[in-house]
C-alpha cells in the first residue's frame, strides 16, 4: 500500500487510453470480464470510444449479472 492506496486487483485493461477501437476494447472486456472483476477504463482526453463501448456494455454486464459498486473501504 502506498500513500493510502490499496491495489484493487482481479482488473481488465482493455487499453482504450489508446484508441484501439470500440469493437476492441468490447471484445476484451468481454473476453477478460470474470465475476468479482474490476474493468479499467481511462478518462481525460478524446474518450469518444470508451464512452461508446461503455454504452455497449454496461448493458450487457447487467445482463449478465454484473452488478456496479466502489471500491469498499
Amino acid at each position: 500500500m502506498q500513500d493510502g492506496l490499496r491495489p484493487l486487483g482481479g482488473t481488465v485493461d482493455p487499453r482504450d487510453w489508446s484508441r484501439p477501437g470500440v469493437a476492441s476494447i468490447v471484445a476484451t472486456v468481454r473476453r477478460e470480464l470474470r465475476p468479482g472483476g474490476i474493468v479499467l477504463m481511462h478518462d481525460g482526453g478524446n474518450r469518444s470510444q470508451t464512452v461508446a463501448a461503455l454504452r455497449e456494455l454496461l448493458p450487457w454486464m447487467t445482463r449478465q449479472g454484473y452488478r456496479f459498486s466502489p471500491p469498499a473501504s
